[in-house]
């Protein structure tokens, strides 16, 4: 693939864009994943040895972005040497679709991730995370079948990349199939990790050009994990408040602090922009033309 890449939006899956699987994590030991939620005609299920934050999330979104940039993908029918290998460790089941493929230098995913600058621990970070999305595995249940797979699985392409196939869900979101946009661009302005908490749910469970009303304390639970009461509960809810200061900035969102510690929120419809803004819209300009990936290029494409 030829020119820059725009690190501008992530297509993601709807059952996870919506699901509390990412969350703002306390700084002690983490405590295992284990989510299930129901979409649609399915319960998903994401269960993994760690749970996930908002590093994890991140890391995520930046893979989504330069898979619908890339797209690359595997044929299982045809897959031999490190083809085969990504599949046998992302454990699909189901019917044997393609797979969407990433290829990059892991300082592009650091980019995309939203890192304002370059570092050798940035990268380790990413690296923890990656890992930690490959270690987490996804249950779903539809038609009475139990599938399985994981969540991504990765081989190094060389010492300054790695080569990452998505499970097939992540796929059909960035191949024409459901999914939800995250815009990166306003993600990444965001300085605090309960703000692009906040913003991810929301991009999630607000169409462009809706409006909702919610209670803001309700909202804790999409960003942390565990009840909580006295001044945690209190200090969570001021944390809420400011990062719903912070997105009422973004051009494309009107956050309005209402008496009683509610919120009107208003996703502004941007009619102009060609390019998905939800669920069941048109593909994005760019996105949805797979091409099978070469393996020459896990050398020559970092």
């Amino acid at each position: 693939m030829t020119g820059e890449m725009r690190f501008e939006f992530a297509l993601q899956e709807p059952a996870l864009a919506i699901a509390p699987v990412f969350l703002v994590l306390r700084k002690t030991a983490r405590g295992k994943l284990d989510v299930t939620r129901s979409f649609g005609e399915s319960a998903v299920r994401w269960r993994g040895p760690d749970a996930l934050g908002i590093p994890e999330q991140s890391a995520l979104l930046a893979l989504l972005s330069i898979a619908g940039q890339q797209s690359f993908s595997i044929d299982p029918n045809s897959a031999l040497g490190d083809k085969a290998k990504l599949l046998n460790q992302l454990s699909c089941e189901g019917p044997q679709s393609d797979v969407a493929v990433v290829i990059a230098h892991w300082r592009k995913i650091e980019i995309a991730a939203g890192y304002s600058s370059h570092s050798g621990k940035n990268i380790t970070n990413i690296k923890s995370a990656v890992k930690r999305l490959a270690e987490t595995t996804i249950w779903e249940y539809r038609d009475g079948i139990e599938y399985e797979s994981r969540l991504l699985s990765w081989i190094r392409g060389n010492d300054n990349g790695v080569i990452i196939a998505l499970n097939r869900r992540a796929t059909d979101a960035i191949y024409g199939k459901q999914f939800i946009k995250i815009s990166l661009g306003e993600r990444n302005t965001l300085p605090e990790e309960f703000a692009k908490a906040l913003h991810a749910y929301l991009s999630g469970s607000m169409r462009a050009g809706s409006s909702r009303r919610l209670t803001i304390s309700k909202l804790q639970a999409h960003i942390w994990s565990g009840e909580v009461t006295g001044s945690t509960r209190r200090n969570r809810d001021k944390k809420l408040r400011a990062a719903l200061l912070a997105i009422d900035l973004l051009p494309a969102w009107r956050c309005v602090l209402l008496p009683g510690g509610q919120v009107d929120i208003r996703r502004i419809s941007e009619s102009t922009i060609e390019h998905k803004t939800a669920v069941n819209d048109r593909a994005p300009k760019g996105i949805g033309k797979r091409e099978t990936v070469p393996m020459s290029l896990v050398t020559t494409a970092l």
